[in-house]
């Protein structure tokens, strides 16, 4: 009827089905249109061939296969726990070389049937195509509940092997392969690879991206855009995300704190978000690695910033103050000094007037000024104790603490400042193989930075003793002192840092140590240690003493005379 109608109009070039009718077509040809456009497939074929899905597909493919080679492709090949060789050759009375042979041949006829036949009126023919439609569906990646809802019968099960559709095509197309939900082309590790490559492309410096900025990885898919699996597929990869931004580099808490920053926060971190992060470090390890990582820059108290951005840095309240009574030509009134501070950096005003009322400033009728009288360091490094000159250094004996395993700094003796020549307020940064060691003397003593990078590196354990060795070129360096031997004189030169040295020169080695002449007798050198709070190598010494006396090394001029001199003198 509709043909009828094209050609009595003079149009029977016209397609029956597409495009829109003109308006004045009758009823009746609008009426037979509408009914060929409902037309199904069931419509078309018998109740039979209408229910030959792709699971049914498979199943009358591997049915033309003999009984054993069905078997053996079910038990060994579809297997979710595939048995071995040996197994199947046993059960079978074969050998495991005619189950592989069997195996080969049988999955090499499964596979022609991928392959679209010379007919497409043919049943099996129809298996490649579809074969095909799903390799195309896959693209690079794709979760598999997707690629489901666009071929519901990949989902039935395949009779002969009692398993899904879609799991006997994965087995047998090398073209993609399909594990924990995801379907992926050529492999999951190539996909990944893949994945990786294409963040690489749009990652920033600090290896952010932009969810937005990554390339479709399966533009054939339709429905709501390759981001609405995106997020799941790069955090299945191992990848970070927090928003619109995918971290790639994770391994170490600074990078972490680099790609936190880059993603766009401006100042960072407080406890609250550094929690919801959920990376298993603590806050006070986070800032102990961005102050030794010269990618960040400290913008305020407990706030930093990326060194890239430009920010003015904030070395503590001491550097401000001494800023702004600079700037006031060496007098600020306190009130101004607390207004000018607090309204720049988060301090509280407490903590102000406690900075200007300490050195090496003063405050004096509301007046912050300099104290010029400043400070002096008054015991020597020869009377402080488990302090010791070894060679061209000095060693500080100091035990190891929970507080020092967690990353926080801790007080140094007054010889420290001397030693390395400091003045009040300032700040020291000494080398080190593990990058530059702090030492401040910002409140009433020095004070060391953590050490927790140099206790992690040598496995130390709380209650260890060490050495911080302050050397004199300005080298930091922590050293383990070794286990007590039970010996009173090895254990007194290890004590001081005399570890592996010559016993028969302990006497000169134990008071060089505390800066007594290398002459000095046992008595002086036990009463030495013991004066400056030593106890327990005085102890040691003491317990050792024969032994020290006989090692002394200093040669003395020798004294002889016979007895007619000694009679002359008298």
């Amino acid at each position: 009827m509709i043909a009828n109608w094209y050609a009595a109009l003079g149009q029977p070039g016209m397609p029956l089905l597409g495009g829109d009718l003109p308006v004045d077509a009758p009823t009746e040809v609008a009426e037979a249109r509408h009914r060929l456009e409902q037309v199904t497939a069931r419509d078309v074929f018998d109740h039979d061939r209408a229910d030959l899905d792709v699971a049914e597909l498979l199943q009358l493919s591997i049915s033309a296969l003999d009984e054993r080679a069905q078997e053996i492709l079910a038990r060994r090949f579809f297997a979710d726990h595939p048995e071995t060789l040996e197994e199947l050759g046993r059960s079978m009375g074969v050998t495991r070389e005619r189950i592989r042979q069997i195996e080969g041949k049988a999955r090499a006829n499964m596979v022609e049937f991928l392959e679209p036949g010379d007919s497409l009126l043919e049943p099996l023919s129809t298996l490649g195509l579809v074969a095909g439609a799903v390799r195309d569906a896959v693209g690079t990646v794709t979760p598999l509940d997707e690629l489901i809802a666009r071929f519901p019968s990949l989902a039935r099960r395949v009779k002969a092997t009692a398993q899904p559709a879609w799991r006997v095509l994965d087995r047998l197309d090398d073209a993609y392969e399909i594990e924990d939900g995801w379907c992926a082309a050529p492999t999951i590790a190539g996909a990944q690879a893949v994945t990786l490559a294409r963040l690489q492309e749009s990652a920033d410096a600090h290896g952010v991206v932009q969810l937005d900025d990554v390339e479709a990885l399966n533009p054939r898919r339709t429905g709501g855009g390759p981001e609405r699996f995106l997020g799941e597929w790069l955090t299945y990869c191992g990848y970070q995300l927090r928003g619109n931004h995918v971290f790639t580099r994770t391994s170490v808490v600074g990078d972490w704190a680099a790609s936190i920053l880059s993603a766009g926060v401006r100042r960072w971190p407080r406890r609250r978000s550094w929690t919801r992060i959920g990376v298993d470090r603590s806050l006070g390890s986070l800032k102990n690695a961005m102050g030794i990582d010269d990618r960040f820059e400290r913008v305020d108290r407990d706030q930093w910033a990326l060194a890239s951005w430009g920010l003015d840095s904030y070395i503590g309240v001491r550097a401000p103050v001494r800023e702004e009574v600079a700037r006031s030509d060496g007098r600020i009134p306190l009130d101004d000094l607390v207004a000018r501070i607090t309204g720049k950096y988060s301090v509280t005003a407490n903590s102000v007037v406690a900075y200007a009322s300490s050195a090496p400033f003063r405050v004096k009728n509301g007046m912050v000024t300099l104290d010029t009288a400043g400070r002096c360091v008054r015991k020597t490094p020869e009377r402080t104790r488990r302090l010791y000159r070894r060679r061209s250094a000095w060693v500080l004996r100091l035990k190891i603490t929970k507080e020092h395993q967690r990353g926080s700094g801790f007080v140094a003796p007054m010889a420290v400042a001397g030693l390395l020549q400091m003045q009040p307020g300032e700040t020291l940064m000494l080398d080190s193989e593990l990058g530059p060691q702090s030492v401040n003397w910002n409140g009433n003593q020095p004070c060391f930075g953590s050490i927790r990078r140099f206790l992690v590196a040598a496995d130390v354990a709380i209650d260890t003793e060490v050495f911080l060795v302050l050397r004199d070129d300005r080298v930091f360096e922590v050293e383990v002192i070794p286990t007590p031997t039970c010996e009173a004189l090895a254990d007194a030169l290890t004590l001081v840092g005399a570890v592996g040295g010559d016993e028969r020169q302990a006497l000169v080695v134990l008071a060089a140590a505390i800066g007594l002449p290398e002459d000095s007798p046992a008595s002086s050198v036990i009463g030495g240690y013991r004066e400056r709070g030593d106890a327990d190598i005085a102890d040691l010494l003491l317990a050792a003493r024969s032994e020290l006396e006989g090692a002394v090394s200093v040669e003395r001029p020798a004294v002889s005379a016979d007895i007619d001199d000694i009679m002359d003198l008298l």
